[in-house]
C-alpha cells in the first residue's frame, strides 16, 4: 500500500443471506482525498462504508486503512479474524458519522463529545473538553455544551457528531448518508460544516443523495449499482458526461 493511499479495498465481497450486497468491489481513497459515493437505495453504499468500519465483516477479498488490514491479521497466506482490542485500536482512525446521531442521550453535549479521547486515547478530561468546545465552536454550536442532546435539533445533533467523530482526530471521516433524517431546512447547516472540512485537508468519504454538494466538493465521485462500482471520475465528468446507463438514468432520476 502506497503512502498516499489511506484506504485500499481490494476484491471486497459480502453476503446478507443469498443477497451480494458488494461484489468484486475494488475501491481506493487517498490521503486528503473527499470522495463521494452515490447510487440508488441497496446499491450497497452503506454496507461499503461500514466494512471499513469493520462494522460489517467481508466474506471475500479484504480492507486496509493506513497499511493495516482491518479486521483481520494474515496467518500462512491466509486471513484470521484479530482480536476486538485490536480493531478498537484501528477503529481510533476512522471517524464514522451515522444517519442518526447515535449521541448518548443521558450526557451532555461536552461529554459526548470528550468521552472517547478519555477512554480510548487516555486523554486528560480537562484537555479533551478543551478540544470539545474548540470542536463545538467549529461546527458552529459554541453555546450548547451544556446542553443534553433531546434539547437540540435534529441538525444540531448532527454537527455535534461531526464534532465527536472529530474528537478522536482519525485519519479519515466517513459519512452514511449525514442528512437523510433530517428536515430539509437542516440540511443546509450540516451541509455548510462538512463543506468546511473539505477544505481542511482530512480525508473523507460521503455516502449521499445530496448531488449538489457532491458536485461542489468532492474529488473524485464513485458510482454503484447492485453491489458494483460501476463509474466513477471527476465530478464533472460523472455529472455532464456519465458513460454507464445506470448512471445516466440514476442522475436523471435525481437531477430532473
Amino acid at each position: 500500500m502506497s503512502e498516499d493511499l489511506l484506504i485500499e479495498a481490494t476484491n471486497v465481497e459480502k453476503w446478507f443471506g443469498p443477497v451480494k450486497v458488494l461484489d468484486d468491489v475494488n475501491f481506493k481513497v487517498k490521503r486528503g482525498e473527499v470522495v463521494v459515493l452515490i447510487g440508488p437505495s441497496g446499491s450497497g453504499k452503506t454496507t461499503l462504508l461500514r466494512c471499513i468500519n469493520h462494522l460489517e465483516t467481508v466474506q471475500n477479498g479484504r480492507i486496509a486503512v493506513n497499511g493495516s488490514l482491518i479486521g483481520y491479521r494474515e496467518r500462512n497466506g491466509k486471513l484470521v479474524s484479530d482480536r476486538e482490542s485490536n480493531i478498537a485500536i484501528q477503529r481510533r482512525d476512522v471517524g464514522m458519522v451515522f444517519q442518526r446521531f447515535n449521541l448518548f442521550a443521558n450526557m451532555n453535549v461536552l461529554d459526548n463529545i470528550s468521552l472517547a479521547p478519555q477512554l480510548l486515547r487516555g486523554t486528560p478530561k480537562a484537555d479533551a473538553q478543551a478540544q470539545a468546545r474548540a470542536l463545538l465552536a467549529r461546527v458552529g454550536l459554541p453555546e450548547k455544551a451544556e446542553a443534553f442532546p433531546q434539547e437540540l435539533s435534529g441538525g444540531q445533533q448532527q454537527r455535534v457528531a461531526i464534532a465527536r467523530a472529530l474528537a478522536m482526530q482519525p485519519a479519515v471521516l466517513l459519512f452514511d448518508e449525514p442528512t437523510s433524517a433530517l428536515d430539509p431546512e437542516m440540511v443546509g447547516e450540516v451541509l455548510a460544516v462538512m463543506r468546511d472540512l473539505a477544505t481542511t485537508g482530512i480525508t473523507m468519504v460521503v455516502v449521499t443523495h445530496e448531488m449538489g454538494f457532491a458536485r461542489q466538493v468532492a474529488d473524485r465521485v464513485v458510482v454503484m449499482a447492485e453491489g458494483k462500482i460501476i463509474e466513477e471520475g471527476p465530478p464533472e465528468q460523472i455529472f455532464s458526461s456519465p458513460s454507464h446507463p445506470k448512471t445516466q438514468a440514476l442522475l436523471a432520476a435525481v437531477l430532473h
